[in-house]
């Protein structure tokens, strides 16, 4: 079944053009792992994923300020509603001595109850023990400071402070102030002078709880798991530099614009009109929505979904594996299987070579095992030494930098030679089917460069293109081409995707192998 004087003939006669060939291929290889890793996709693909990252970090810091600036306004509005309501209660009990301490102690737990039902009403799922209801009770309670009962010189919550080295805040009430108003207690705590004095409190307060809160490891690791899509690592966050001072002095920054800006629009407002109150709010929204809207909120949603796409490719295993591998690469190896698949079967019987062949006692079978075995041989050795050039272009590269792993780049290359395993099959076929090599490669040639050039144009419509440039009715060309079960996404991704395609790829190249092998040996010969 095997010839090895055969083998060596149409060894002898295409070891040339197979020898360059391969060298240009791991040329090009190396070329495009190494300029491209070292280059500058990956510096682009980072900067537009930090910048993504970075804007999205700042409208979260953005919003939480304002949010935290209006939370504490309105938990120190409330606080200061239900102590006067509590300080009058004990007087009239007849507590005086004791009055602002009892009354200061029961406010202060209704206004957690009151926090725990405001945080349920934005959530019905939050719990009083839950991170969400503690973070809005605790921006409201860092802002008052409630003293300590075992030391009545400092609050409970000094050490927040303390900790970031930040002034603590003074007293919140002045004891002799809130007894001399203790007939008018409402008219006082509506005052325009109380009023800024809590305004000028959460000013200072919310930016440092928000730094405080935003650095601390445990939130950290939170939004590094909600920047997972972006595979953005600790270093990488580091790098960023929201550190505590920065955090701080984008929040005062925030809330600074914001009330200068809420204050000039509540001066058109007439307060006597019955939807004050309401307009009020919307302006607060619209505000809030327009000082922490970010780059890509401001765009249209298909074009930020694309940002956002985009931030998220592995650009250079998509140049290695669905460029290079899956196109660019395969040019050459094609034109070198098309000649030769010619050369071995439909050339020699055009030539009058094959007469000679068979007169020499070797049979049919045996002529057309050891063509295909050679055929074979030489693509499977070609993406052998691919593998070793791409295997070792990784290595200068580094995994970490490519993103792509040994197995990945191995797994490109299987690909790549299953894909001509199955156009050789077809080559192969028209080889042994025709006895002109003019037909045999313009049937066989003509459709496995049909394959790739239907393959470049369906690229342009496929998920390797970010949507805001992709033009999906290019798509179809993927229908129309073998090489579409060239899975490189689903390896990129790390989906078993791609298995299912390579079986068919092996059974299109057996197919084309074994029926065109049985046509060649029955059929009437040109001798």
């Amino acid at each position: 079944m095997f010839s090895k004087a055969l083998f060596k003939q149409s060894f002898k006669a295409n070891r040339m053009m197979w020898a360059i060939i391969t060298f240009a291929e791991c040329f090009m290889l190396a070329c495009v792992m190494l300029i491209s890793g070292r280059g500058g996709i990956d510096t682009t693909i980072e900067a537009v994923k930090n910048t993504i990252v970075q804007q999205e970090i700042d409208v979260e810091i953005e919003a939480r300020a304002i949010n935290y600036y209006e939370t504490q306004l309105e938990g120190m509005k409330v606080f200061d509603e239900l102590f006067a309501k509590n300080l009058q209660k004990q007087i009239s009990l007849g507590n005086i001595q004791t009055a602002d301490s009892v009354a200061y102690t029961d406010a202060m737990t209704e206004l957690q109850e009151y926090l725990i039902t405001k945080a349920q009403g934005i959530n019905p799922a939050y719990t009083p023990e839950s991170d969400e209801a503690q973070e809005i009770i605790g921006c409201v309670i860092y802002a008052i400071n409630p003293p300590n009962p075992n030391d009545t010189t400092k609050g409970m919550f000094d050490w927040f402070y303390i900790l970031h080295n930040e002034t603590v805040p003074g007293a919140y009430f002045d004891r002799n102030e809130v007894l001399s108003h203790i007939t008018d207690l409402s008219s006082y705590f509506s005052s325009e002078e109380r009023l800024q004095f809590i305004s000028n409190r959460s000013q200072d307060c919310a930016p440092i709880f928000l730094a405080g809160n935003m650095t601390s490891q445990a939130n950290v690791d939170k939004m590094l798991a909600q920047l997972s899509k972006y595979d953005i690592s600790p270093e990488e966050f580091a790098s960023l530099g929201y550190t505590y001072s920065k955090v701080k002095q984008n929040s005062v920054n925030t809330i600074t614009t914001y009330c200068a800006r809420l204050e000039k629009e509540l001066e058109k407002l007439d307060k006597t009109q019955e939807d004050y109150e309401q307009k009020v709010a919307q302006i607060k929204m619209a505000l809030a929505g327009d000082i922490s809207s970010s780059f890509l909120s401001s765009l249209p949603k298909d074009v930020s979904s694309a940002f956002e796409e985009i931030g998220q490719l592995n650009l250079y295993g998509i140049v290695v594996g669905s460029i290079f591998f899956r196109l660019a690469g395969l040019l050459l190896p094609i034109i070198y299987m098309i000649m030769v698949s010619n050369n071995l079967i439909a050339g020699q019987v055009d030539s009058g070579s094959m007469a000679y062949v068979l007169s020499s006692s070797t049979k049919r079978q045996t002529v057309v095992f050891t063509q295909a075995t050679f055929l074979i041989a030489s693509l499977f050795t070609m993406f052998a030494l691919t593998s070793v050039t791409s295997c070792i272009c990784l290595a200068i590269v580094g995994e970490t930098v490519a993103e792509l792993t040994y197995g990945q780049v191995l797994l490109f290359n299987l690909g790549a030679f299953l894909v001509l395993f199955a156009l050789s099959g077809l080559c192969f076929f028209t080889s042994c089917w025709f006895d002109r090599s003019k037909r045999s490669m313009a049937i066989g040639g003509g459709l496995s460069i049909f394959a790739l050039v239907a393959a470049m144009l369906g690229l342009f419509g496929s998920k390797v293109i970010p949507t805001i440039v992709r033009l999906k009715a290019l798509n179809n060309f993927n229908y129309a081409t073998v090489i579409t079960f060239f899975d490189a996404i689903s390896i990129i991704d790390g989906t078993l995707t791609f298995l299912w395609k390579f079986a068919i790829l092996l059974v299109l190249g057996i197919i084309g192998y074994v029926v065109g092998s049985i046509h060649f040996v029955k059929k009437d010969l040109p001798l």
